[in-house]
């Protein structure tokens, strides 16, 4: 298909970044406060794992949670065993969250959560801010592959569907996602942003996009992207991350 001018301009944005150019928007960035786990379950140590011997394993997810506490979705980034992965997803779908904040105000955001398994010990886990793993896995499939860092890929992954905002104020916002296997975008969410209403507006559209399959040697991989989206004069520009 020939691509819009929105998505042409995400595709030169992309490359900016990639290439470190610079475009900064004097405006305040809004602070963020983080997603909160409200309740926490035990995950029950696999027992075919205790079978065969072995004594630990560890799991580390991203969950995106909307502005209601809801989880949405769950991206595995590394697991040491498949019934590890099993044991995590389970305990995990009866979690409670407090949505992420901005200024006070709930929005849709995502965190990763990281889980070590050790036999006949309590389940011990932390919460960070998501970030690249040197392996990962779809929640959907047990084979692990390899991630790639973003600038490592063999070519930069075009967007195949764009979701173009109608109509946008005036803003930047920085942006985190994954790219999974088959393209589909994982657990978005806004670091930073000038105004809530442009943060969600463009994590709204970020979360509907579709790309190419990050690819790394030829073969099909996942990817984590931070990018920049200014809307200024009408225009998609990009700004450096330094």
């Amino acid at each position: 298909m020939t691509p819009s001018r929105f998505c042409k301009s995400i595709i030169f944005t992309i490359f900016l970044l990639a290439g470190g150019s610079v475009l900064a928007m004097d405006q305040e960035m809004r602070s963020i406060e983080e997603i909160q786990v409200r309740k926490q379950t035990e995950a029950r140590f696999p027992g075919s794992m205790r079978v065969i011997g072995i004594k630990d394993g560890s799991v580390s997810l991203v969950v995106e949670i909307d502005r209601t506490g809801a989880l949405q979705d769950i991206f595995v980034l590394q697991s040491s065993r498949k019934a590890f992965t099993k044991s995590a997803l389970k305990s995990l779908a009866e979690w409670e969250f407090s949505p992420a904040r901005c200024d006070g105000q709930a929005i849709d955001s995502s965190i990763q959560i990281d889980l070590t398994f050790e036999i006949d010990q309590k389940l011990k886990w932390q919460v960070q801010s998501p970030m690249a793993a040197s392996q990962a896995r779809t929640h959907s499939d047990g084979s692990p592959i390899q991630t790639a860092p973003f600038n490592s890929l063999d070519q930069i992954p075009f967007p195949i569907e764009i979701v173009e905002p109608e109509s946008s104020p005036e803003g930047q916002a920085t942006i985190e996602f994954y790219i999974d296997e088959s393209g589909t975008v994982r657990c978005p969410r806004f670091t930073e942003s000038t105004s809530i209403a442009f943060g969600q507006l463009m994590l709204d559209s970020v979360n509907k996009w579709k790309f190419e399959p990050p690819m790394l040697a030829g073969v099909e991989t996942n990817t984590m992207v931070r990018q920049v989206f200014t809307f200024e004069d009408g225009r998609l520009t990009a700004s450096d991350l330094n």
